[in-house]
């Protein structure tokens, strides 16, 4: 199973160089900001759509595990009844009919 790292808290972009304090400035830093909250609501948004797909699938997967489960259950149970079980005869086993050698390689 692959394994997932711990993200951690998400930090800001920062920028290496500072801007001098005006208008534009602060209608750049406001632009960046409504674009760094849109950017999280949709990745939200998409996280809740997988979380709902994963959820249906796991209880897909519950429903098909239980209805293999009976079906192996059924199975047992009626090979029990079928086959009756066969016994073989006890060939008893001699040690004088067999010669032992040893090969070198």
């Amino acid at each position: 199973m692959k394994k997932t790292r711990n993200r951690g808290a998400i930090r800001p972009k920062v920028t290496t160089m500072p801007r001098s304090k005006s208008e534009a400035s602060n209608q750049l830093e406001l632009y960046k900001l409504v674009t760094e909250q849109q950017r999280i609501k949709q990745e939200l948004n998409f996280i809740e759509q997988r979380t709902v797909l994963l959820k249906q699938r796991l209880i897909t997967l519950q429903t098909q595990i239980e209805g293999t489960e009976r079906n192996i259950q059924n199975l047992r149970s009626s090979d029990t009844n079928t086959y009756p079980s066969i016994s073989y005869p006890q060939i008893p086993f001699e040690s004088n009919n067999y010669q032992t050698f040893e090969i070198e390689y």
